[in-house]
């Protein structure tokens, strides 16, 4: 383990070369391709979406390491850091209000530990990155992740082999939602919106990794390289059943194509017009007859689900979990905003009838595995102070690049319907992509700084010999 001798600084923080290159090669081998692995517990706890995973096992392994390293060298802390440490301690502080407020009969419901240090293994891929910015091209790294599903996936729909569900291995997808290396379909969905806001918003390379194809082509593919991506990420999520994942995905395309098209000729509407026209036939085609999204969706759009929310919040039960025991009976509901008020309206029901959990929460993961409201998880969980931290975690990331910030506002737009900051895999995603981008950010403005001085000194060493 060897210390840098120049450190490099970014937001009055550093991040040194903690490793050689031999062991930082060996960790990453250890940790990167946790990413790319379903997620399998062997060890499953009764009640919860998570269990004991292998990834924990080797996690746990690279965090003490990488850690201890880095503390050896006593840096300074990053704000991000700060973030996710801040939450971490204030979710323990958040369990323990809750064994209180509970042992003194003030709350009924029980709060657990291990949501409170979840997003500290999810945090480990940020360091990941660190290591994987001195070894690959991010771009590489995505495109390999991207080829990876896109493999599983075709593996799924032909039934050659299963999903890998929060219940365990399944050997074939229900409702043919096809999940990639994810345990559901919200999550996998979101991880293909984190991947293509990363890639449609990204730089434009100088150099081409494919070489074998005609100059022309690849001039033609860089210059609409966004429409084919919306044609193939189109069809990916709508093979998810991720219904709010298909909005988000649209939503972040649709902003993307004032950057896109030239107004001012006429010639540059071709393209858009013809990618928009194959992505609504292509849409419309696989609603209706691969996925099972038109069939879930029939009660969608009916005004009596508006009209359900009173009833449900006037009528629902504290004493127990709803999910299973509804309070009103589907009657022709969407059963998916069926199912979501009833857990909504449970939540936000007990933290508004109990004011002294305003600020800290009810506690960390009382509201169920599954709230499918991230959102309203976190102000019913951890209050206003855990939904300021939050705020402000995902602020720091936001500002790290403008493919990041994009990929932020899809996992916002994700959290109005699905826990997004308790999903491991985008979690995960989005943290590797912090870290990588953290650490190519400092090198290059080091070496940005590196060639001014050196240009400053050679013209005043030339001023000084005329």
């Amino acid at each position: 383990m060897i210390p840098s001798k120049c450190p490099v600084i970014i937001s009055n923080a550093v991040i040194p070369k903690i490793f050689d290159t031999r062991a930082a090669f060996f960790l990453l081998c250890i940790s990167l391709p946790l990413l790319f692995m379903p997620k399998i517990n062997f060890w499953h706890f009764e009640g919860q979406t998570a269990g004991v995973r292998i990834d924990d096992l080797l996690l746990l392994i690279f965090g003490t390491i990488f850690l201890w390293g880095y503390f050896l060298l006593q840096r300074k802390v990053l704000d991000i850091e700060k973030a996710v440490f801040a939450i971490a301690v204030f979710s323990c502080f958040s369990y323990i209000m809750n064994r209180l407020l509970v042992a003194s009969g003030y709350l009924h419901v029980n709060a657990s530990i291990f949501y409170s240090v979840r997003l500290l293994e999810y945090f480990l891929f940020f360091y990941v990155g660190v290591l994987a910015s001195r070894f690959i091209s991010l771009g590489s790294l995505l495109r390999a992740l991207i080829v990876w599903n896109l493999l599983f996936m075709l593996l799924q729909e032909f039934q050659i082999i299963g999903v890998f569900t929060m219940e365990g291995y399944l050997p074939y997808a229900e409702d043919n939602r096809l999940l990639g290396i994810a345990s559901f379909g919200a999550e996998m969905g979101l991880l293909l919106n984190l991947l293509f806001c990363f890639f449609i918003y990204e730089e434009p390379s100088r150099k081409s990794s494919i070489q074998l194809l005609p100059k022309e082509f690849l001039r033609f593919f860089r210059a609409n390289k966004a429409f084919f991506l919306l044609l193939l990420f189109v069809g990916l999520v709508i093979l998810t059943g991720a219904r709010i994942a298909i909005l988000a995905l649209l939503f972040t395309f649709l902003l993307r194509l004032k950057d896109l098209v030239r107004w001012r000729s006429l010639s540059t509407f071709f393209m858009p017009l013809l990618t928009l026209g194959l992505a609504v036939s292509l849409m419309s085609y696989m609603l209706y007859n691969v996925s099972g999204i038109v069939s879930r969706s029939e009660g969608l759009l009916s005004l009596s689900n508006l009209e359900l929310i009173p009833i449900v919040w006037d009528n629902i039960v504290l004493d127990y979990d709803p999910i299973g025991k509804e309070t009103v009976s589907y009657d022709g509901y969407d059963a998916s905003w069926w199912m979501r008020i009833h857990k909504w309206c449970y939540a936000l029901k007990i933290y508004w009838n109990h004011p002294a959990a305003w600020l800290q929460g009810v506690g960390p993961g009382f509201a169920m595995p599954a709230l499918d409201g991230g959102i309203i998880r976190i102000i019913t969980e951890l209050g206003i102070i855990g939904f300021s931290l939050y705020f402000w975690l995902f602020y720091l990331i936001a500002r790290v690049s403008r493919p990041l910030k994009w990929m932020v506002i899809a996992m916002a737009l994700n959290m109005l319907f699905f826990d997004v900051y308790l999903a491991y895999k985008p979690m995960s995603l989005l943290f590797l992509i912090v870290g990588y981008t953290y650490n190519t950010s400092t090198r290059t403005n080091k070496d940005s700084t590196h060639n001014a001085l050196t240009a400053n000194s050679t013209h005043n060493e030339r001023t000084r010999t005329n």
